[in-house]
């Protein structure tokens, strides 16, 4: 009897064993999923990020290849065209960018950041009425944020036309949209130097050096010296203009400051 119990239990054993046995998996049956192709609008995409990425870097031979490839996948991105425009800007190329901010513009109509920057360009190729519409048109779009740029270009034409008031409002709006704009804040500290506001002249030359590079603009340097010496602080206008003296050894200002004649320019 006991070797009957004995039996039965290597059978079962036998069998949960035979039950719980996994197969191997067979891999050659099952389909590899196929990977999707990019499609010729992602590729142009990645192209003219490049191409943007070389002329951000002055490697513009770089970026006219890759932006010349992208419109070859794809013809219908406005900042494609925008890039070749800007790179011909920088070229010294009016005419090719002219074409180029058109051809953008028509593509992307309701694009305020090419619409500012072909006003930038107009404005720097002395069409200056023209620029003015377009500025205007980038101010009062409604749902667009990034203004500081065309309030900036819209304060430098009032000073030209020697409308301090009407330049301080709108060097004021650009800072508030943007408060580290160096170039509202440098035209803001001047304004203030001129009005004879010199505590709140030396707060916009100090937030604009803050914004400023290793080294501080000649320009920042002499308006500095200039404000801090009406204020009367004589230690910080040998400060001033040491920095000056050492970061532009050769400039007419770096010569005034070594015969001690005052900062004029």
């Amino acid at each position: 009897m006991r070797a009957k119990l004995i039996v039965l239990i290597m059978a079962c054993l036998i069998s949960a064993c035979s039950y719980f046995k996994e197969e191997k998996p067979d891999y050659s049956k099952k389909e590899k999923t196929p990977i999707k192709a990019r499609s010729d609008k992602e590729k142009a995409k990645t192209l003219t990020e490049l191409g943007s990425v070389y002329y951000q870097q002055g490697k513009y031979e770089y970026a006219l290849e890759n932006l010349e490839r992208s419109l070859k996948l794809d013809d219908k991105s406005g900042f494609t065209y925008q890039t070749l425009a800007l790179i011909q800007v920088r070229k010294s190329h009016p005419e090719p960018a002219r074409k180029y901010f058109l051809k953008a513009m028509a593509l992307a109509p309701e694009d305020m950041n090419i619409l500012t920057n072909y006003a930038v360009f107009l404005y720097g190729n002395n069409e200056k009425e023209a620029a003015l519409i377009e500025f205007k048109r980038v101010v009062a779009s409604p749902f667009y944020g990034n203004k500081w740029i065309a309030f900036t270009y819209l304060g430098l034409y009032d000073l030209q036309n020697k409308q301090q008031r009407a330049a301080e409002i709108n060097f004021y709006f650009a800072l508030r949209n943007n408060p580290s704009y160096a170039p509202a804040l440098i035209e803001m500290a001047r304004i203030r130097y001129a009005k004879a506001e010199m505590m709140s002249a030396r707060g916009f030359i100090e937030r604009y050096f803050s914004h400023a590079r290793d080294t501080k603009p000649l320009a920042g340097l002499m308006l500095a010296i200039k404000i801090e010496r009406s204020l009367g602080d004589e230690e910080m206008v040998a400060k001033y203009q040491l920095e000056l003296t050492r970061g532009y050894p050769f400039s007419d200002a770096a010569e005034q400051i070594k015969h001690n004649k005052m900062v004029t320019q």
